[in-house]
């Protein structure tokens, strides 16, 4: 295509008309041929991904790697040759952009580039530190923040945002004498800062009010203590033998640690209201006591039942009344048609339990042993079909 010439006589319109024209005459000229390399439906989102002014994300250190549009652009944004002071400098604007952006996450891994870098600057190495202390508290990592401004402070003692951070973040980790100490440091440096001030002031009345707690939960945690060794000594001055419980994770080291723990969980009951046993201020022990009834596949929970009640005391509030238990439509569970059993534990042995007899009696004989801090029973009909088969599946003692 030649180069173009100005006609004699052919003003200027004239002339942009006449290279329009040659310009379509030549593309209408070339070959037609199919355009190849470009976007299609099934990669464009891809394709469109890796121009760098259309980015939607962030681009990992392996993208960056192997594409050369980014990495002209970041040989322009970070002169590699640039002193080490200066990248960090550089590192340390893209952190403040993208906090001011409120993109914390994008502003940590600025600030990390920028503390990479080996420089002497001490200030610059605390604010970096403080800088990225500050993204992190915004994101909730308030112990990594803690790190962060623990560090500033070694570069450079009096840097007073860095003080007051690391105030912050005690604070916000409930470590209040240690928010004190942080105040303390950043009150030298300026002792009339006003939130320095007033963080400290806060941290002392929580600090006051935490130590109160921790008072009263000791006097708790040793009133319970002192409870439990009470209930425990009766029980084994009582003759009562507990059920072992299973190992866990969670109780495996009581039995080497502290034996009376391991009889603790002993006495924990699977009960759906957790009743538990407890001492009373006469001395006398109260159970949960669970009656089952095989025949309807039905239970009963006493949640507390003296020891020196008899069995019948509560048969009789159970059964003696005028109404029914749903369950019962023969009518067949009377007080005197009753009979009462426990079985013996790892054996196929029953036990009858006279009806006269109060709670502690039974639960003193050598063959009871009371399981997850329940005692239980079985509550037969007397001269019943179902009783009687159901007795042909143990001996009776």
């Amino acid at each position: 295509m030649a180069a173009p010439t100005r006609r004699e006589g052919e003003d200027v319109t004239e002339l942009a008309k006449r290279l329009d024209d040659d310009l379509d005459d030549y593309v209408a000229s070339l070959p037609k041929k199919k355009y190849e390399g470009g976007f299609s439906e099934e990669n464009w989102e891809e394709e469109i991904e890796k121009i760098p002014a259309l980015m939607t994300r962030m681009p990992t250190e392996e993208e960056i790697a192997t594409n050369p549009a980014l990495q002209a652009l970041q040989a322009i944004k970070f002169d590699e040759s640039a002193p080490p002071a200066e990248k960090a400098e550089s590192h340390k604007d893209e952190g403040n952009y993208f906090f001011k952006k409120k993109e914390y996450r994008k502003a940590v891994i600025a600030y990390t580039e920028g503390i990479k870098q080996k420089f002497d600057d001490v200030k610059l190495k605390a604010i970096l530190y403080t800088n990225r202390a500050a993204a992190q508290f915004h994101l909730g990592n308030y112990r990594s923040s803690l790190n962060d401004v623990t560090e500033a402070k070694k570069a450079k003692p009096d840097h007073l945002k860095a003080l007051l951070r690391g105030a912050e973040c005690c604070m916000k980790l409930s470590l209040y004498s240690e928010a004190m100490t942080w105040c303390d440091l950043g009150l030298q440096v300026s002792p009339t800062e006003k939130k320095l001030l007033d963080i400290r002031a806060l941290a002392d009345k929580e600090k006051r009010a935490a130590d109160r707690d921790k008072r009263k939960r000791k006097a708790k945690e040793k009133k319970e203590k002192s409870r439990n060794e009470a209930l425990l000594a009766a029980i084994k001055k009582k003759n009562i033998r507990l059920a072992p419980v299973e190992k866990t994770e969670d109780n495996s080291d009581d039995e080497s640690e502290n034996k009376d723990i391991l009889s603790l969980s002993a006495l924990e009951t699977a009960t759906a209201a957790n009743h538990k046993v407890y001492l009373d201020d006469n001395g006398l022990l109260h159970w949960p006591v669970m009656f089952m009834y095989p025949e309807y596949g039905q239970t009963d929970i006493i949640a507390d039942f003296n020891e020196h009640a008899q069995f019948i005391d509560h048969i009789n509030v159970m059964f003696g009344g005028s109404e029914m238990v749903s369950w019962d439509e023969e009518r067949k569970y009377k007080p005197n048609r009753l009979e009462v059993y426990y079985e013996e534990m790892g054996k196929m042995i029953l036990h009858r339990v006279p009806l006269d007899s109060t709670l502690a009696s039974i639960l003193s004989s050598p063959t009871y042993m009371v399981v997850a801090g329940t005692p239980n029973f079985i509550v037969l009909v007397a001269k019943s079909s179902f009783r009687q088969e159901y007795l042909k599946k143990y001996t009776l003692a």
